[in-house]
């Protein structure tokens, strides 16, 4: 082997194992941050659950919004996009919000409560890099806009009745993943609440709808 191919590798080989201790790191810090609610998150407890040095912390994680924002990638990698594309495409609108409502809830449920607690944490919402957490909003961009057809809202109304329909697969999925709720029953459940909360709504805007035709 030569001399250059030597030192391609040693830079390979360190490469990985930096990055292996990042992952290392993450999977503690996911863990801590979810025990104890949200950020800021003390580099040296997380030093301590790691059993590493804190300056290692601080030589992945220089601030708290670098960790933040690594663990945000992390949640981010974990949903399954394409497949919760197609759910906002279903033609019915009840059925693309039980569909979405259900794979957000396999996140929460397999993975705990992390990414809302990430995306509402003030490190991520308003620091420098929050074109993350807008990203995010981008990506339900198309599921809003069916909430707002569906309920004749405008967007930033649609906008606030879906975080109040998703605070269901959000709280089925804490309990499934704390252990105190079964899986299956608490994903049928929260579907279709969340499809019935949607029903219910379109259902009291056309009575209003009505009520106005009345009175003219």
């Amino acid at each position: 082997m030569s001399e250059g191919a030597g030192a391609g590798c040693g830079a390979r080989a360190t490469r990985a194992t930096r990055d292996q201790r990042q992952a290392d790191l993450l999977v503690h810090a996911a863990a801590l941050v979810l025990e104890q609610g949200g950020l800021p998150l003390p580099f040296d407890r997380l030093a301590r659950a790691a059993g590493v040095s804190k300056a290692l912390v601080y030589h992945h994680f220089p601030t708290q919004a670098a960790l933040a924002l690594a663990l945000l990638a992390d949640e981010w990698e974990a949903i399954d996009w394409p497949a919760l594309a197609a759910a906002m495409d279903l033609d019915d609108a009840g059925d693309a919000a039980r569909a979405v409502a259900t794979r957000y809830f396999d996140v929460v449920a397999t993975r705990g409560p992390l990414l809302h607690l990430l995306l509402t944490d003030p490190v991520v919402a308003q620091g420098e890099d929050r074109a993350v957490a807008v990203r995010a909003a981008l990506r339900l961009r198309r599921l809003t806009r069916r909430v707002a057809d569906t309920l004749r809202l405008s967007p930033r109304e649609a906008n606030v009745v879906l975080h109040l329909l998703m605070t269901y697969p959000e709280e089925a999925g804490r309990k499934v993943f704390r252990g105190e709720a079964n899986r299956a029953l608490a994903r049928a459940l929260c579907g279709d609440a969340v499809a019935a909360g949607l029903a219910a709504l379109a259902g009291a805007r056309d009575e209003e709808a009505m009520l106005g035709a009345d009175l003219l």
